[in-house]
C-alpha cells in the first residue's frame, strides 16, 4: 500500500491524452447520470444522503441542492450508476468512473481546484482503482462488484487533490479496502434493487476513510502484501499506459457482459421477421450465465441483468430502446414473447476469452434459414472505441429529451470547454442547475 501511495504523490502531471481520457469519461459520467437522474434509487439516495451528511457548497447534480462532500458524491453516483450506463474497464471488470467522477468533482468546489487538477484527480483514482482490481484473480474470486475497490480509488483522488502526504493516502486507502462494501449476497441473487454494485457506498466509503486518515486513524497497510494480489499490477499497472486511456463505454443501459449478444442481434439485420423465429441461440461465456436472465423482469434494474429480455428488445425496438431502458419496456409483450425463444449456453472458446474479452455469438433460427454472428469485442471496448463524437452523440441523445436542446446544448458547450482548455467552471455551473 506504501508504494501505491508514494507513486500518488509522485504525479505532479500526466500527458495530454490521459487528460482528454479523462474528459471522455467525465463527460460519460455527466449522460449516465442525466439518464439515472429522476428514477426511484437516484431520488431516494438525494433524500437519504441530505438527511445523513447533510448541507455544504457541492452540488447534487441537475437539482437546486447542495450538500456536503459525502452529500454530492453519494448522491451523484446512484445517478451514475442506477442504469447500467456509466463506464468500466476490462482489466477490473468494474465502472470506476460512477465513484471516481461524481467523487473528485464535488472534492474539486470545496478545495477550489483547476479544472487541469481535478482530471488528474480523476486519473490518478481510476489508475489506483484499477490497480487494485486488475491485480486480483478475476475467474477465482466470488464477486466483482466494484464496491470492493472503488472506494480506494477515490481515496487516492482527493488524496491527492488535497496534497496529503503518502502516508496519509496510503492509510486512507488501507482503511477503505479493510471495510470496503462485501455485501453478503451473490451478486444477482435479489433481483431488481437499487444497491447493485455497490458503487456509491464504496465512494462514501473513500470519502469518510480519508477523513479518518486526516485525523490520524490507522489501516492494515499490508492489506495488498499477499498471495490474492499480483504485484506487478500493484506497482506498475498497465505497463507505460495509464488504465484510463483503456477504460470502455456502454451504448446500452444494461450489463456489459450482454453488450456482444445485442449487437450481433443488431447485426442480423432488420429484414427479419421477429414472429417467424423459432430460437435465438447466445453463445457466451461463463459468467453471463449468473445473471438472473429473466424472461419477464418486473423492474428495469433486473431487465438490466436479462440477457434473453435484452436482446430481443433489441432486436424488436433496436438499439435505442436500450438508451437507455425505460419502464415502457418491460410491458411490451412482443419482447416477453421473442425472450421466451433465447436459449444460452455456454462457449468454450469464449469462456476462456473472459475477462479479458466479453464476447458473444448469436445464431437466429426462422423457417428454413439461419443466421449466425459473433462479437468478439461489443461497440465502447478499447479495442472497438467510442470516439468524442459518438460520446457526445450519446449524451445528446439521453439529454435533449430531459433538459432539452438549449440546456444539452450548454452542456455540451462546458464539456468542450474542459477538453480544451480545462476550464471547469463552465461545466459545475450546469451541473448546479
Amino acid at each position: 500500500m506504501n508504494d501505491l501511495a508514494h507513486w500518488v504523490v509522485a504525479q505532479s502531471s500526466v500527458p495530454p491524452q490521459v487528460l482528454r481520457a479523462a474528459v471522455h469519461v467525465v463527460a460519460d459520467a455527466v449522460g449516465a447520470a442525466i439518464a439515472g437522474h429522476s428514477l426511484t434509487g437516484a431520488v431516494a439516495a438525494r433524500k437519504a444522503a441530505i438527511n445523513i451528511w447533510g448541507p455544504g457548497p457541492c452540488t447534487i447534480w441537475f437539482t437546486s441542492q447542495t450538500g456536503s462532500l459525502s452529500t454530492a458524491a453519494f448522491a451523484n453516483s446512484m445517478a451514475t450508476c442506477i442504469l447500467d450506463l456509466d463506464d468500466g474497464h476490462r482489466a477490473a471488470a468494474g465502472h470506476p468512473g460512477a465513484a471516481i467522477v461524481p467523487a473528485v468533482l464535488a472534492a474539486a468546489q470545496t478545495l477550489d481546484a483547476t479544472g487541469e487538477k481535478a482530471l488528474i484527480a480523476i486519473a490518478i483514482g481510476y489508475e489506483v482503482g484499477i490497480r487494485i482490481a486488475a491485480a486480483r484473480d478475476l475467474r477465482a474470486i466470488d464477486t466483482l462488484i466494484t464496491g470492493r475497490w472503488c472506494g480506494q480509488g477515490v481515496a487516492a483522488a482527493i488524496g491527492w487533490l488535497k496534497g496529503d502526504n503518502a502516508e496519509q493516502i496510503a492509510e486512507a486507502m488501507a482503511i477503505a479496502g479493510a471495510v470496503a462494501p462485501h455485501m453478503v449476497v451473490a451478486e444477482y441473487t435479489q433481483i431488481g434493487n437499487h444497491t447493485k454494485e455497490a458503487i456509491p457506498f464504496g465512494t462514501a466509503n473513500g470519502i469518510l476513510a480519508g477523513a479518518l486518515a486526516a485525523e490520524g486513524f490507522k489501516g492494515p497497510l499490508d492489506i495488498l502484501d499477499h498471495d490474492s494480489f499480483d504485484l506487478k499490477v500493484l506497482v506498475n499497472g498497465n505497463g507505460g499506459e495509464w488504465f484510463i486511456e483503456t477504460t470502455y463505454f456502454k451504448p446500452y443501459s444494461c450489463c456489459r457482459w450482454i453488450h456482444a449478444p445485442i449487437d450481433a442481434i443488431l447485426a442480423v439485420g432488420e429484414d427479419i421477421d421477429w414472429n417467424e423465429v423459432s430460437e435465438i441461440e447466445v453463445e457466451t461465456f461463463g459468467r453471463t450465465m449468473s445473471l438472473n436472465n429473466q424472461i419477464r423482469p418486473s423492474t428495469v434494474q433486473a431487465a438490466q441483468y436479462s440477457t434473453p429480455f435484452c436482446v430481443a428488445a433489441a432486436a424488436i425496438n433496436g438499439a435505442k430502446c436500450l438508451q437507455p431502458m425505460s419502464d415502457q419496456l418491460l410491458t411490451d409483450e412482443r419482447v416477453h414473447t421473442l425472450a421466451a425463444k433465447v436459449r444460452m449456453s455456454v462457449d468454450p472458446m469464449l469462456d476462456g476469452m473472459f475477462p479479458a474479452a466479453v464476447p458473444g455469438r448469436v445464431t437466429v433460427k426462422t423457417g428454413n434459414l439461419t443466421i449466425a454472428k459473433e462479437v468478439l469485442a461489443p461497440k465502447g471496448e478499447a479495442t472497438n472505441p467510442m470516439n468524442w463524437d459518438e460520446l457526445i452523440a450519446k449524451l445528446g441523445a439521453i439529454s435533449v429529451p430531459r433538459l432539452g436542446s438549449a440546456g444539452t446544448a450548454e452542456v455540451i458547450e462546458a464539456l468542450l470547454a474542459l477538453r480544451t482548455v480545462s476550464e471547469i467552471s463552465p461545466l459545475l455551473k450546469c451541473l448546479a442547475r
